[in-house]
C-alpha cells in the first residue's frame, strides 16, 4: 500500500483484496507505537490473518513484548528483512505445518516476554522530582568558549593516510560488506 497508511485504510484493503497476510514495516521510532495501535485495531476489526512485523526500528523482542499480546486474530511474526518474508509467509500459510510453526513462534515469544519482564524487576526508578534535582547545572557565563579558526570543510592534500589508520573503526565497513 505504501507509507503512512491509516489503520482503517489497511483494514479496508485487507477486506477488499481478501489478503492472506498483512505486513507492517517501521522505519522510524514512532512507527513502533503505531504498530501496537494497529495490532489492537486489527483485533477489534476481526482480522484473522497472520501479521508480519519488520523494518529498521523493529526487533523480535519488541514484537514479542509490545505487539504480539495485542493481536488476537492469528500469529504475529517478526521478519528480519523483506527477503525473508517469503519463507515466513510460506510457513504461516502451509496447511500441513502452519500450526506447529505458529506454536514454535508463540513459545519463543513467551520466552522473550519472560526474559524481558524478568530484566525489568532489577531496575530501580527514582521520582521525576529527584531526577530533575540531579540535572546537570552549568554556568555558561564562567566558561570561555573559543571561536573556531574556520567553519566548513578543510581539505588535506597529499596527507599520509597511515597516520590515521590506527583510529579507523573498520567494523561497520565489514558488517555492511
Amino acid at each position: 500500500m505504501g507509507v503512512m497508511q491509516s489503520c482503517q485504510a489497511i483494514v479496508d484493503c485487507v477486506h477488499r483484496e481478501k489478503a492472506d497476510v498483512v505486513g507492517l514495516s517501521g522505519l522510524i521510532t514512532p512507527s513502533l507505537d503505531e504498530m501496537v495501535f494497529n495490532a489492537k485495531q486489527f483485533t477489534k476489526a476481526g482480522l484473522t490473518i497472520p501479521l508480519l512485523i519488520g523494518g529498521a526500528t523493529t526487533s523480535k523482542m519488541h514484537t514479542a513484548v509490545k505487539i504480539d499480546p495485542y493481536y488476537k486474530g492469528n500469529q504475529t511474526a517478526y521478519v528480519l528483512d523483506a527477503s525473508r518474508a517469503v519463507v515466513v509467509v510460506q510457513k504461516l500459510l502451509d496447511p500441513l505445518n502452519a500450526e506447529e510453526y505458529k506454536a514454535d513462534i508463540k513459545a519463543e515469544y513467551e520466552e522473550l516476554r519472560k526474559e524481558y519482564y524478568d530484566s525489568q524487576k532489577d531496575k530501580s526508578f527514582i521520582s521525576l522530582a529527584k531526577a530533575r534535582s540531579k540535572a546537570l547545572r552549568t554556568d555558561w557565563d564562567s566558561v570561555r568558549i573559543c571561536k573556531p579558526s574556520f567553519t566548513g570543510t578543510k581539505v588535506y592534500k597529499n596527507y599520509d593516510l597511515k597516520k590515521i589508520m590506527p583510529y579507523i573503526d573498520w567494523d561497520p565497513f565489514f558488517q555492511t560488506w
